[in-house]
């Protein structure tokens, strides 16, 4: 196992340790070719607005998912390019869904940031497992 496979899962555990005494939901997703970790308050995805997508457009548009990263990426004093948009359900609340925003910037040596935004417009940011080299 490569030195980045290590770093990456010791900073899941301590962050893991960190949220101990929180009721947190840890998601593992794959955004393309990039694995992907974020770290939810519980509280947060049942805060968010439920959807149902048979039914109904989602509470938070896309537009408003994309100010929301534009937003949070101002207070870093960075600024982003979208890249990609997905929405998906949260794995053990399938009636709250959340988007996947890929963005890029410049500034970083890293290629990609990606974000959650939840149903009521909060952003997490994700935590990008680094590839290994073959």
């Amino acid at each position: 196992m490569s030195y980045y496979r290590w770093f990456f899962l010791v900073v899941v555990a301590v962050s893991t340790n960190a949220y101990a005494f929180q009721s947190n939901e840890i998601i593992f997703e794959q955004f393309d070719d990039i694995k992907m970790v974020a770290s939810i308050s519980q509280k947060d995805i049942k805060n968010s607005p439920e959807w149902k997508p048979e039914i109904s457009e989602p509470p938070l548009t896309v537009a408003q998912a994309i100010k929301a990263v534009k937003d949070f990426s101002k207070v870093l004093g960075v600024s982003e390019v979208i890249k990609e948009i997905e929405i998906r359900p949260f794995p053990t609340h399938v009636k709250h869904w959340h988007y996947l925003i890929k963005v890029t910037n410049g500034v970083k040596k890293s290629k990609y940031d990606i974000y959650v935004v939840l149903m009521n417009g909060k952003v997490i940011p994700a935590i990008i497992e680094p590839q290994t080299y073959k």
